[in-house]
């Protein structure tokens, strides 16, 4: 059997005895009716990163062919994959040079061009940003593009619309964007503002970073890095910052002056959201290391750019890569470097990781009960308890240490066990609850924990039992008086889910909004934010201070991540209190 387009059979390019390949029978079962049909996951499961480019070649072609009959996550990951390539090609990657990639990826942007009037929002999303990455010089794509972008109703989409019209635009070599962008400039919605900026600046210039340097940062070294400060500044402080704050911090990134440079890092590793139509321009620094490669890593993850997973597994070994937290989709990609990475120097990193992934980090359960003898404990139960009943392997050695039978080793490579009482009991009996959903020991350790004191990570254990635990409410009170904020903060979400009193709860809660009004923000406040979002109509008075920040032009925190997460936090509260 032979590849579309292709005299080589799929055995040779799968480099397997014939007979034994697997590619011709996943693309039958991507458009076979019934239960023989194949989801795209299992297909992309099968389509590695290291597989050789000539069989994506022939997979991109038959893949193509077969576009009309997919449905819509098969065109999403058909897109996906054309996208993901083109950017293996432009920043030249081995792995992306094969006779014919260039004329794949050329028919991937005429097909993406005519799902621009998908009746999904997302695969049109997807659509463009294939088109983005191909930026192969087509008048016709540029056409369509100009289409959909004047009837286009998905912001988001609008705004990866206008991006990739500035590439298409660059490539064909236009001295100007066409008419149709000028509208978008004054666009009520600001990401919509910055792609239609961006995508001016594409079009119109053919190098951005070179002009911008020409235009911004010219001069001595110390006059570039107060132009690259000023515009981190005012990244900071609004939400709409003027035109050409980032494109001089992009520019920051490649200059001589070791100072301006990391300046500039420091500044795109917070860049949150804000970052994403640029985020392309990061790419050519993408063999540097250290701390500035760090940086780069944590923005492009930040926003869950699909660009960043092979980055990622490329540099994951790398001793001074310290990104501590990965989107949950990455987790099948990602799973089976981390579970190396659990075994060495790199344990506590990959924990925070899995902690972070929940019920997702279920593959890497016998790597974490192995850890439940070990420094790592804790951490590691605290991982299980966020897995919940799939970690049900690591119900014995939880309840072990909740009891007290087992205290994990103190040092790796040593026996030596601490004689006194483990402090992570009450972390293992929680897990314990999670996985087996009997609280009989968690219980028990909140007994231990009332008779020393109610500590913070007591009260969240109790806030999570809820009216399980409403027997300790009496002694919760007297805590929502506390002088400690974060005390108060946590004895009210732990008052309301024992005992269903929110008037008290939101009674408490309020004043804690008050560094809201001078545009500040913490995690304590965002803590608070969401407490109040989860106690929902009960909690609506705080609903006039919060509309306030979605409005608001200039950012809380002074700190893009962090005013973003908060902007999250209280749509969600505020859909709540509705």
């Amino acid at each position: 059997m032979t590849g579309s387009g292709a005299e080589t059979p799929w055995h040779v390019l799968e480099k397997v005895r014939e007979g034994r390949e697997e590619i011709p029978g996943l693309l039958r079962g991507l458009v076979t009716a019934g239960s023989g049909r194949v989801p795209w996951s299992e297909f992309d499961h099968r389509l590695r990163w290291s597989d050789p480019p000539e069989l994506v070649v022939a997979v991109l072609r038959r893949l193509l062919e077969l576009l009309p009959r997919l449905d819509e996550a098969c065109r999403i990951g058909v897109l996906r994959l054309v996208a993901d390539r083109a950017v293996m090609v432009r920043v030249g990657s081995p792995r992306a040079e094969a006779p014919g990639m260039a004329e794949v990826l050329v028919q991937g942007q005429r097909a993406a061009a005519e799902l621009l009037h998908d009746s999904s929002a997302e695969v049109r999303s997807y659509a463009a940003r294939a088109i983005e990455r191909v930026r192969a010089a087509d008048s016709t794509t540029l056409e369509a593009l100009g289409r959909r972008a004047a009837v286009e109703d998905d912001l988001a989409t609008l705004g990866r619309l206008l991006i990739a019209a500035g590439e298409v635009l660059a490539a064909l070599g236009a001295s100007g964007p066409p008419g149709w962008l000028d509208p978008w400039l004054g666009h009520s919605d600001p990401h919509v503002r910055l792609a239609a900026r961006s995508a001016r600046l594409t079009s119109g210039e053919a190098t951005a970073s070179a002009a911008v340097t020409a235009a911004s940062l010219t001069g001595s070294a110390d006059a570039r890095r107060a132009a690259v400060k000023e515009a981190g500044a005012r990244l900071r402080t609004w939400r709409t910052p003027p035109d050409g704050a980032w494109e001089t911090v992009l520019a920051g990134l490649a200059d001589d002056d070791l100072l301006t440079s990391s300046e500039a890092h420091g500044i795109v590793a917070r860049g949150g959201s804000a970052l994403a139509p640029y985020a392309d321009r990061l790419v050519p620094f993408r063999c540097r290391e250290g701390q500035r490669a760090d940086h780069l890593m944590q923005a492009l993850v930040g926003i869950g750019d699909p660009l960043a997973l092979p980055w990622y597994l490329r540099l994951a070994d790398s001793s001074w890569m310290e990104v501590e937290s990965l989107p949950v989709e990455w987790a099948p990609s990602v799973m089976p470097a981390l579970l190396v990475q659990l075994a060495d120097w790199r344990t506590e990193r990959v924990l925070r990781i899995l902690t972070g992934w929940g019920p997702a980090a279920a593959p890497a359960v016998p790597g974490l009960v192995g850890l439940l003898d070990s420094p790592h404990a804790r951490a590691a139960a605290g991982a299980l308890g966020g897995i919940g009943p799939a970690a049900i392997d690591a119900a014995e050695l939880l309840a072990a240490l909740a009891k007290g039978d087992l205290r994990p080793r103190r040092f790796a490579g040593s026996e030596y066990r601490e004689p006194r009482r483990w402090h992570g009991v009450q972390t293992a009996a929680w897990a314990y609850w999670r996985v087996t959903g009997d609280p009989g020991l968690a219980l028990d350790a909140l007994d231990a924990a009332v008779r020393g004191g109610l500590a913070r990570p007591v009260l969240s254990h109790l806030a999570e039992l809820g009216p399980l635990a409403a027997g300790y409410a009496d002694t919760l009170r007297p805590l929502l008086g506390s002088l400690g904020a974060w005390t108060r903060v946590g004895a009210a979400e732990a008052w309301w889910r024992l005992t269903g009193d929110a008037g008290t709860a939101v009674a408490t809660l309020l004043p804690e909004l008050h560094p809201l009004e001078e545009h500040r923000a913490d995690p304590l406040l965002l803590r608070v934010v969401a407490a109040l979002g989860a106690i929902g109509r009960p909690a609506a008075a705080a609903a006039p201070l919060l509309a306030e920040v979605t409005v608001s032009e200039r950012r809380y925190g002074g700190d893009i991540v962090r005013d973003e997460k908060l902007c999250r936090l209280v749509r969600t509260a505020l859909a709540a209190m509705a």
